[in-house]
């Protein structure tokens, strides 16, 4: 059964979250029994869950290598930044928050500010180098409600909370000192990482209503086909400027479950200006999220298959 599940792109952590997607569409209670089962089958443990794998990732850097990572990811990253703070802003700027098409401003940038790191490092398991898979850490500030909060706080003009950012790179800094004051460390933590993508999978799924999340209609369609269309940029990138086959950029196709919540997030510090979109946001987050998990691990597939016949 494993070896059919590592044949599905992305398949350790897609198939379990699918599966559990489906469980709590219809029995969302069944493991809210609280202790044990609820942490590890109910959803209540996916920060501690996503923290362990933060800090495994980080024992793979290798700060002598780092480089590679630097420039690769590395580059890729600030492009994410910049296109998804970028076109946000354009956003509110030009339609408002009630957006359009139903695409509100809060829905469009956290869609277009997202990357995956469940699917990124699942992926990069399967076709990516040791390094690529250590990088999971950087990827996932773009799960989290850190950039949505740059974006919204300069359009209203308010702060910034870094401690979100902060409670992802303290892991991920505490996995690199060890993984390179030993590299022994580095062949302890770095084979968990499997595992630990699964159970992530199944705790993100077992929170994602697909009733719900196809409720949202054309408007959760249509913001995934832009979001589709604007990171073809980060495949261009890659294959073209930095000489890759273009597979890291296409992980970039992702939208994460985290970011379900970041509707919440935001609207709990801005209630009065985003209170009223939170819901529809939500729901159409949900469908990016449940399509690009879908389809996005058969292109970074392709894109890697070919590569390999090519070279």
């Amino acid at each position: 059964m494993l070896n059919a599940i590592k044949k599905v792109p992305a398949g350790t952590f897609l198939v379990p979250m699918l599966i559990s997607a489906i469980l709590y569409t219809f029995w969302p209670n069944l493991f809210q029994v609280g202790g044990l089962t609820e942490h590890i089958f109910g959803g209540s443990g996916t920060n501690g869950i996503v923290g362990a794998i933060v800090f495994c990732s980080g024992t793979g850097i290798d700060l002598k290598k780092i480089g590679y990572a630097l420039k690769r990811q590395g580059v890729l990253l600030l492009v994410k930044f910049a296109v998804g703070v970028g076109l946000s802003l354009l956003y509110i700027s030009i339609f408002g928050l009630p957006g359009v098409f139903g695409i509100n401003a809060l829905a469009f940038t956290i869609v277009i500010c997202s990357i995956n790191p469940a699917v990124y490092l699942s992926l990069m398991q399967q076709y990516g180098t040791e390094q690529d898979t250590a990088v999971y850490g950087i990827t996932g500030l773009f799960s989290i409600a850190a950039v949505p909060m740059i974006v919204f706080g300069i359009s209203s003009g308010g702060g910034m909370d870094w401690t979100p950012v902060l409670s992802t790179l303290i892991p991920m800094a505490a996995g690199i000192a060890f993984g390179n004051i030993d590299p022994n460390f580095r062949s302890l933590f770095m084979p968990a990482l499997p595992g630990l993508t699964m159970l992530m999978g199944w705790n993100l799924g077992y929170g994602m209503n697909l009733i719900e999340a196809f409720q949202a209609g054309g408007a959760g369609i249509i913001v995934t086909i832009v979001f589709y269309i604007v990171s073809v940029i980060f495949v261009v990138i890659d294959r073209n400027v930095l000489g890759n086959d273009g597979s890291v950029g296409a992980t970039f196709m992702t939208v994460a479950g985290l970011s379900v919540s970041t509707a919440g997030i935001l609207g709990s510090i801005y209630p009065e200006v985003l209170g009223e979109y939170i819901t529809a946001a939500a729901s159409e987050t949900l469908m990016a999220v449940v399509i690009t998990s879908v389809i996005t691990p058969s292109i970074v597939a392709k894109l890697s298959s070919r590569e390999n016949k090519l070279s």
